[in-house]
């Protein structure tokens, strides 16, 4: 078992592999009442292809870790979440593009309610009267977000931006992808994926470290985990991006302008990676941050309202930088972001640079104080290889230099795609 103490955020942080190879993290805190588990399984939605350890290749349709998540809450003795509210318990989940997460918060039984975790995720139930209904399900989950302006803002960027990548695909699949969905295929991902060795749990709140890790081997110290060699794997990505422009019309109040930016460097490093996710969110809040000159330029003229966003995502292969905007003028908030990001280069300060560095920093401390948020970073950080716990020191390492360079790389000069949704009317 591995112990650290951060002095300086005042947490301590346990970590051990446990013989069924099931990793666990867990974040003491004493005093509070709250008890927070995360099960994160290391599938997501880009994961539909593996060669397992005879060399064989297992393909999957799109939308399948998303279906396997709605399925086991389908349970023989009734519903899941009745089952943790009888006991005080709270439970829920989410697919990813990287991760299946399942977690629960508690004031009462937390050993109880883990319990409860570990049965209904360990335990599928393929039935296939369950396996229909759960189509019909999300094919009206798939239709709710087609008629969503955000989430076609969002998937028709990705979809702009890469040509192969499986990030581009809806995470619950389309309705042609999850018919093909059946008992074998939901059997065989289970047991390629659903394995010990391929999860993670994390646990936050007043829990002793010993009392958990004896409880854990003691459940599942006979556990096989022979099913866990296999390797990932993914379509090669063409450098560039797919398309530079897409014009959808839909019933809307006000256009919507998304434009988008594809990474250029992917490194293998797991420190640069990080990195490359800390500066490039350090370049769009110095860009159009709300305490900015250049957003309160856009906002005056009334080229961007307060649903105006940006972020950027790292992921485990590939990384992305978005900006959204609703908007009276699409091309002319197009030329004015445009302009921003293309001129910057003679704005770029380090006064600036500190007052961002400085607020990122504070956001760090205060995601300590959400057990969800906390415990959603630690997965992310464990799978880009790093503790979440000590990434502040390398927050604290960036340099003006680092984010000059990062800046360069993904948006001066750079290949944007464009979504644009325009009202019906139009």
């Amino acid at each position: 078992m591995k112990y650290n103490k951060f002095q300086e955020i005042e947490e301590e942080y346990y970590e051990q592999e446990l013989k069924s190879g099931l990793k666990v993290v867990l974040i003491p805190r004493e005093k509070f009442n709250k008890k927070h588990a995360i099960l994160s399984v290391d599938v997501g939605s880009v994961d539909l292809k593996l060669k397992d350890e005879n060399d064989r290749i297992h393909q999957y349709p799109k939308g399948i870790a998303h279906f396997m998540e709605h399925m086991l809450f389908e349970n023989r003795e009734g519903s899941i979440i009745d089952k943790f509210s009888q006991i005080g318990s709270s439970v829920n989940a989410y697919t990813g593009f990287n991760n299946t997460n399942y977690y629960f918060n508690t004031t009462n039984d937390f050993f109880k309610s883990l319990k409860y975790l570990f049965d209904f995720v360990m335990n599928p139930h393929f039935d296939k009267k369950k396996i229909k209904h759960e189509k019909s399900v999300i094919n009206q989950e798939i239709n709710m977000y087609q008629d969503s302006p955000n989430w076609q803002s969002f998937f028709q960027l990705l979809q702009s931006l890469y040509y192969e990548y499986p990030i581009k695909y809806n995470i619950a699949g389309s309705p042609k992808s999850i018919e093909k969905i059946n008992q074998k295929l939901l059997q065989d991902f289970f047991n390629r994926y659903y394995d010990l060795s391929n999860m993670r749990l994390v646990v936050i709140g007043n829990v002793e470290h010993e009392e958990l890790f004896e409880w854990l081997e003691d459940k599942f110290s006979q556990i096989d985990n022979s099913n866990s060699i296999f390797e990932k794997l993914y379509p090669s990505e063409p450098k560039g991006i797919k398309l530079k422009e897409k014009d959808i019309a839909m019933s809307i109040s006000r256009p919507i302008i998304s434009l988008g930016y594809k990474e250029n460097r992917c490194f293998k490093d797991d420190r640069k990676i990080i990195e490359q996710d800390m500066t490039t969110n350090m370049i769009l809040e110095m860009l159009f941050g709300k305490s900015n000159d250049y957003y309160h330029e856009l906002y005056n003229k009334n080229l961007i309202d307060e649903n105006f966003s940006f972020n950027y995502m790292r992921e485990k292969n590939t990384g992305f930088a978005k900006i959204y905007a609703e908007t009276t003028s699409i091309s002319e908030t197009n030329e004015e972001i445009n302009k921003i990001l293309n001129n910057w280069d003679n704005e770029i300060n380090s006064k600036d640079f500190e007052v961002v560095k400085n607020k990122y920093i504070g956001r760090y401390f205060r995601s300590l104080n959400s057990f969800e948020t906390l415990s959603s970073q630690i997965i992310k950080y464990l799978n880009l290889g790093q503790n979440y716990l000590d990434i502040i020191r390398i927050i604290k390492g960036i340099k003006l230099n680092d984010i000059i360079e990062q800046y360069h790389n993904i948006f001066k000069d750079q290949e944007q795609a464009k979504v644009i949704i325009r009202k019906i009317s139009d």
